[in-house]
């Protein structure tokens, strides 16, 4: 018994030292106190969304997983929607600084930090309502090992829910160039917008456990000045950990950027107070543990019913009897000089490709049958598929370069998919079109 419980307490910052990343345990242990007071805290909108999911009645244990210095749980405690609501918050965190100082800024007693990681958070089995980690799932370094555990802490029903603040590349271009000027240090850290982290939904962990997720985006600003973007930008893991020289160029042409500040807008320009956008695809997702079925739809099934076709008519055309065969081979030796034609035209039309325009065509007459579309409409649908498409591909060929992949694969054709469409048209889009998905030359210089 006793060694049992050494080796319990042995065991645990042992696995929280190995399955950090090391960029992670690098980059957020000396420099915690600037990350508190560098980044920013989390909009009333993502919160909200997020405390309407879960749908216990009563009090809710919640369960933050990679909480830093609590930004994320100070924000929590402080929404209108989920301070009244809450019993009890174990946040878990495998960094020892940033739980000190996560302990130093909080006094709510229904709230503890705690050594942990996203596969072994010490929380009971079926306790929590939620499981929320706010800006580093990214991190995680074995996403089945994860859902196996968020599964079993959750009780059924239960929700977990991830979410980012991510800065708009495409809101400005100064907040573009902000972005290239420290991202070139990553060094292959995993991030947010590599989108490594959706390969989660593929896992047997998730499947198990949890629905298909579901996506909230929203697009937001923050008033800020030249320091605070400064200090955002220098928060980064892969910024803290270069050395002194390093850190004075870098916010060197952080400044010069932002000096220039190329389709900057102002708030007060006189007191050097700007806008700075965030993007619709800081988004959160949520996970819903299904609850368990009822009683009577537990029983089994009969073999002959269950959930399948039967053999003769399972998305084939019933097989043909001797007599329909004897009756067709007469047929066509009477009539053999006469079908020749028909035979000839109908191996054309087998023959020809269908292209994007009969494709569109045939699907808007399946939805409207009764509805036409013009030549220009037409054209218009067309323009906007194509680029669609190239946007993909696009996004396809950077992942692949950035994993030193020669070939693009279905899995980033996917990511890339979730990445640029909206969630429920993402999720058709894939199961969908990613099927007959093979693999394609990776091109470098991808337009």
């Amino acid at each position: 018994m006793a060694l049992a419980s050494a080796t319990r307490l042995l065991s645990r910052p042992l696995s929280t030292i190995s399955t950090m990343h090391p960029m992670a345990a690098s980059g957020f242990t000396t420099s915690n106190e600037f990350y508190n007071r560098s980044r920013p805290s989390y909009q009333h909108g993502p919160l909200s969304y997020i405390r309407n999911a879960v749908k216990t009645h009563g009090k809710l244990n919640v369960v933050e997983l990679g909480s830093g210095t609590g930004l994320f749980t100070r924000a929590l405690l402080a929404h209108e929607e989920w301070k009244a609501s809450i019993e009890t918050l174990k946040a878990i965190e495998p960094s020892p600084g940033m739980r000190q100082v996560f302990r130093e800024n909080n006094s709510d007693e229904r709230v503890s930090v705690a050594d942990g990681t996203f596969q072994d958070t010490g929380v009971p089995d079926g306790w929590a309502d939620v499981v929320v980690i706010a800006q580093a799932f990214h991190w995680c370094p074995d996403y089945n090992l994860a859902c196996e555990e968020f599964g079993r802490a959750l009780k059924p029903g239960g929700v977990l829910a991830l979410i980012w603040n991510v800065e708009d590349r495409d809101g400005a271009k100064w907040v573009a160039q902000l972005r290239d000027c420290v991202e070139r240090f990553e060094e292959g850290s995993p991030q947010y917008r590599h989108g490594y982290w959706r390969q989660t939904f593929d896992t047997p962990g998730y499947k198990k456990y949890f629905e298909p997720p579901v996506e909230n985006n929203s697009r937001y600003t923050l008033d800020v000045n030249s320091e605070i973007a400064i200090d955002r930008a220098c928060s980064k893991s892969f910024i803290v950990v270069l050395n002194d020289a390093q850190k004075v160029q870098v916010r060197a042409d952080l400044a010069a950027i932002l000096d220039k500040g190329e389709e900057k807008v102002w708030v007060d320009e006189k007191a050097g107070v700007f806008k700075y956008p965030y993007p619709r695809n800081g988004s959160s997702q949520l996970f819903h543990k299904p609850p368990p079925p009822p009683q009577d739809s537990m029983a089994p099934k009969p073999a002959s019913t269950a959930g399948k076709a039967p053999a003769s008519t399972g998305g084939k055309a019933p097989a043909k009897s001797d007599g329909a065969k004897a009756g067709k081979k007469t047929a066509t030796k009477k009539s053999s000089g006469a079908t020749g034609a028909d035979g000839e035209k109908k191996k054309r039309k087998k023959a020809r490709k269908e292209t994007y325009s009969s494709y569109i065509y045939k699907v808007l007459k399946q939805v409207h049958p009764d509805t036409g579309i013009s030549n220009k409409a037409m054209a218009i649908l067309n323009s906007f598929v194509n680029d669609i498409f190239e946007r993909i591909a696009t996004e396809a060929s950077k992942l692949a370069q950035y994993s030193k992949k020669s070939t693009i694969s279905s899995r980033e054709i996917q990511t890339s998919v979730r990445l640029i469409l909206p969630g429920e048209l993402a999720k058709h889009a894939i199961s969908e079109g990613t099927k007959s998905v093979t693999k394609y030359s990776s091109v470098t210089n991808t337009k």
